[in-house]
């Protein structure tokens, strides 16, 4: 084969016995390469049964986007992040594959793909940090993602909301039941048929039966005698609640027109916010965030849709005996006690503060943990409050207005 393709004409012998067995040492290496490469390939396939969904990690190309600020934009838009306290990440879908490496609680991955292994059980694709790929078990892990195309469905619900009841002639108003409690006493854990509690709230009835509304919800007023009033709660299927007219605020005045939305998906632990140019709703900002869980003095963050009364560059909190702990930056209350800000820092740690902000910034976008409040990494809670300020502040006063009505919208 050699001599008919001229590659040993007219070469000494010692020569042509060198070519030969450099030659043939290629072929060999080659073929018993392309074997191996072969074997490892079948070996990294051979786990996976089924790929069930792939993830992107890329906003759909039916959100417009305008983003305004990339401070605090995070990393991964799907992702899976490690719940037990060591898990490891493995070559392959099965418990028998190399395992990379181990990680520990909280470690977040890239999600490429859910798949199915042969033996029947949950998997997911996943790259690191240092960008090789793996598998993880669905035991090991949480999946998170943003789910920006149901955020804009809850903002055409409620412009639907909007345009319907206004266009009936109805009232748009808000509810206002809120009395700050900073000792948290006599808290009213009474909770109706939605889990919803007393405490912070308002009553309506419907058929008899108390309904629970969140603080600052958008409703429409249906009709009216002296001290009753009789309403549409935008988040409620039950219609019209009977509500005692002096929870009913039109303080900011509602503006049907309304530009600036806020959208928190509770169960991702994440958020985007939405502006209304030239008649389109355009994403601005998204971020990580962690919402509120049920404690001896905390709440479940509410769903609902909320209209924005106040912010505060400054908002204090106490601790479970009352005493006053810390505080957190650029707060925007949206129900009740609970607001969107930055990172909290107890008075302790301010000697420290970079550090425990970064520590409490990596647990963002995993599970639910403040007291109601939705927490941002600072930088983005400050775009927030500008945002919603419009930049015209009172520097004289801690508590601001918005300079526009803001709406937000938690699901």
């Amino acid at each position: 084969m050699l001599e008919s393709r001229g590659l040993l004409k007219n070469r000494p012998g010692d020569e042509m016995k060198e070519i030969r067995k450099k030659f043939l040492s290629v072929v060999l290496l080659g073929g018993l390469s392309m074997i191996m490469n072969s074997e490892i390939f079948a070996i990294q396939k051979s786990y996976v049964k089924e790929v069930t969904k792939v993830y992107t990690n890329m906003i759909p190309m039916d959100i417009p986007v305008n983003l305004e600020t990339t401070t605090g934009q995070p990393k991964y838009l799907d992702y899976v992040y490690i719940k037990s306290v060591d898990a490891p990440l493995r070559v392959d879908a099965s418990t028998t594959a190399k395992i990379i490496k181990k990680y520990p609680f909280n470690t977040k991955f890239q999600l490429l793909e859910k798949v199915i292994s042969k033996a029947g059980t949950e998997w997911y694709k996943v790259r690191n940090e240092d960008g090789n790929i793996g598998f993880i078990s669905y035991r090991l892990v949480t999946l998170r993602e943003f789910r920006f195309n149901k955020m804009m469905e809850k903002i055409d619900y409620l412009e639907n909301f909007v345009n319907r009841e206004i266009g009936e002639g109805k009232e748009i108003v808000a509810t206002n039941t809120y009395v700050p409690n900073p000792y948290n006493t006599n808290l009213k854990w009474e909770r109706d048929k939605y889990g919803t509690t007393l405490d912070q709230n308002g009553v309506g009835i419907y058929k008899g039966e108390r309904i629970f509304i969140p603080d600052r919800s958008l409703v429409a007023i249906e009709s009216e005698t002296k001290d009753k009033a009789f309403v549409k709660v935008a988040s409620l299927k039950e219609s019209p609640l009977e509500v005692d007219k002096k929870i009913l605020t039109e303080y900011p005045k509602f503006d049907p027109n309304f530009r600036k939305v806020i959208v928190i998906d509770i169960k991702n632990q994440n958020q985007g916010a939405f502006e209304k140019k030239d008649g389109q709703w355009e994403l601005i900002s998204y971020a990580y965030n962690k919402t509120g869980m049920e404690s001896q003095v905390g709440f479940d963050t509410p769903r609902g849709y909320f209209l924005v009364p106040m912010a505060k560059y400054e908002m204090g909190y106490r601790n479970e005996q009352g005493k006053n702990q810390g505080y957190a930056k650029y707060a925007i209350r949206f129900s009740g006690g609970g607001y969107i800000h930055g990172t909290p820092i107890n008075f302790e740690e301010d000697i420290n503060r970079e550090f425990f902000m970064e520590q409490k910034n990596g647990i963002l976008g995993t599970v639910p943990g403040t007291r109601k409040c939705i927490r941002n990494v600072e930088p983005h809670a400050e775009f927030l409050f500008n945002w919603v300020t419009g930049g015209k502040v009172n520097p004289r006063s801690n508590e601001q207005r918005p300079d526009e009505n803001v709406l937000f919208i938690v699901f």
